[in-house]
């Protein structure tokens, strides 16, 4: 392939691609406004490291966003090249250039997936745009997040072990089958041989029981010869060794006979914990602490749920319907410019396993928004992404504004919420509305952070006609708050009272369109399923995705067109009637 993104195009490329498309195509568009948006100082020792004869990075990477912006597999991307006009156009080739075989695209996104190659391409095509005057480097930016199923089927716990067992001994095979006929015993052939699923195993209780404990023991006996004094390092290192470890250190232990015996399933709290949840209590002012368990015991985040991508993990979200209330896989987090009069474009991507919270990746995505030189005025984000703390945090490290709805005060029951109580900071008391003044407060932790204890007296509280409403304690104890260090509480107590108002609410709105995005890149350009498996490779996907979604928005609304022009829709005689109407009522 002698195509090179710098040179001219080819003539005839030139006047077969604008007879076949007058209007243009978001191809040519990159080609024509962006100059094809990479160049080869981009990709510096990005070619393979082997000695073999690579093709150039540029036009890989500008096919890889091409792929995703219209959402092809390898081979119709390669197909694509060899075949379409506009594609020859945007990589400069001629008409006959037989294009390339589509196993480069696999390989070039393999060297895409080491370091942090990915976000470099996104930052590369980002500047572009800068340059191209299409973004505000100072301005607003929304976030959210989305789950991406994995691309592995779900396994209960017996299918787990099973296969993982199956797939170690797959990978010993093809290392040495020598060595592995002397492991392995006749029987193992009947349970080994095929994959592992449901309904393929014991019905009944009992002898699925039996059957649980046998594929222990065979895995046991695998791990105890592979690291067996003589036996070759190499084995032990392949990765499906590695992962038949850790499935044994999770779902298997050893009684104190010396035993080995099946893990029993995770009690509630460990459960709300290993789904990605955890468990809250509520303190005596009906603040949310989390349960000290879901930070002894973050079993989502480390449980292996598939040998085949051992970094997926599941995670179960509350609030949404059956179907997606749970997932194996990761999350996505995608950051999108969201200035009034130009094109929507993502500038930052974040993926993380699915159990990592949203208001954990904001750091990550201030950092990169940051080094790629696009930091916000405002940050528009949901409740999932920020606290007090965060919102302090971001001002004063990174000097952005964090938009969104705090957490407001989780009493259910009518009377005196946090926000009806004047704080002392001087003398370090709560007067609470009926005017009575607690004791100076004492500094005690809120999920392992400092904070302020305040507690009336009992007395006061017994007397008052609002206790029943204000503690909602039958016992008559004195109302109990827990206050954030002085700079926090302010920017809780602020933020609860500005979120109610209209003009808030206004300037809120911006952040419904992420909603759209999320529809966009998984409807449109197949976010939602991984293509690939692994975290990094996954995140490689996203990166080329939003870069693609980017393509065809940006070509959407500046190449006259490729969108034509609508007639305005008709409006009907109510609706004029409605208009009318409207213009006659006082402002």
């Amino acid at each position: 392939m002698g195509g090179d993104i710098g040179r001219v195009i080819p003539r005839e490329t030139v006047r077969a691609a604008w007879a076949a498309n007058p209007s243009g195509t978001p191809a040519m568009w990159i080609r024509d406004r962006l100059a094809g948006v990479f160049s080869e100082k981009d990709f510096t020792g990005w070619y393979p490291a082997d000695g073999r004869r690579g093709l150039s990075p540029v036009t890989l990477a500008l096919v890889s966003v091409l792929q995703f912006a219209e959402n092809l597999t390898d081979r119709q991307a390669a197909l694509a090249v060899r075949c379409r006009i506009d594609w020859k156009y945007c990589l400069g080739l001629e008409l006959t250039d037989p294009g390339f075989d589509h196993s480069v695209l696999s390989e070039f996104r393999d060297r895409m997936a080491q370091d942090d190659r990915a976000d470099r391409l996104l930052a590369v095509m980002v500047q572009r745009l800068v340059e191209a005057g299409l973004i505000k480097q100072r301005g607003r930016i929304r976030t959210d997040s989305t789950h991406v199923l994995a691309a592995v089927r779900k396994l209960n716990r017996v299918e787990l072990v099973g296969e993982t067992l199956r797939v170690a001994l797959e990978e010993l095979a093809a290392a040495d089958e020598d060595w592995l006929a002397t492991v392995m015993t006749p029987e193992w052939a009947g349970r080994y041989a095929r994959p592992v699923r449901y309904d393929r195993l014991p019905r009944g209780k009992d002898e699925l029981a039996v059957h649980v404990l046998q594929i222990g023991r065979d895995g046991m006996r695998v791990l105890e010869a592979v690291h067996a004094v003589g036996v070759r390092q190499r084995l032990r290192d392949l990765p499906g060794v590695q992962v038949l470890r850790q499935v044994w250190v999770q779902q298997y232990w050893t009684d104190q006979h010396g035993d080995l015996a099946w893990r029993a399933a995770k009690s509630s709290r460990d459960r709300q914990s290993r789904h990605g949840r955890p468990r809250r209590s509520s303190s005596a002012d009906g603040e949310e602490q989390a349960d000290t368990i879901a930070a002894r015991v973050p079993w989502s985040g480390v449980e292996i749920v598939s040998p085949h991508d051992p970094e997926a993990r599941y995670c179960r979200k509350e609030g949404k319907s059956t179907t997606k209330a749970e997932w194996v896989g990761y999350r996505d987090h995608q950051s999108e410019t969201c200035e009034e009069g130009v094109p929507n474009v993502i500038v930052h991507v974040v993926t993380r396993p699915a159990p990592v919270q949203d208001i954990d990746a904001v750091e990550d995505i201030h950092a990169g928004l940051t080094a790629c030189g696009l930091i916000p005025d405002e940050h528009l984000v949901d409740t999932g992404y920020l606290t007090p703390d965060l919102i302090h945090h971001t001002a004063q490290r990174w000097g952005i504004a964090l938009i969104g709805p705090v957490r407001a005060d989780p009493r259910g029951r009518p009377g005196f919420t946090k926000e009806d109580f004047h704080v002392n900071w001087e003398d370090h008391t709560v007067t609470c509305p009926r005017g009575v003044t607690s004791p100076p407060w004492k500094p005690t932790l809120g999920d392992g952070k400092p904070r302020l204890s305040v507690l009336f007296p009992r007395a006061a509280c017994r007397a008052c006609p609002d206790r029943a409403a204000c503690t909602g304690d039958a016992n008559g104890k004195g109302r109990h708050l827990t206050l954030l260090p002085e700079p926090l509480q302010k920017i809780q107590t602020l933020n609860r009272a500005d979120q109610q108002s209209q003009p808030w609410k206004a300037r809120y709105a911006l952040r419904a369109g992420c909603e759209a995005t999320v529809s966009e890149t998984t409807r449109a350009h197949g976010l939602r399923n991984c293509r690939y498996k692994g975290l990094a490779k996954t995140h490689v996907q996203h990166v080329l995705t939003a870069a693609g979604t980017n393509i065809i928005r940006l070509a959407d609304c500046y190449t006259p067109g490729i969108v034509p022009d609508r007639p305005p829709r008709p409006v009907s005689q109510l609706q004029r009637l409605c208009r009318r109407l409207s213009a006659q009522t006082p402002q």
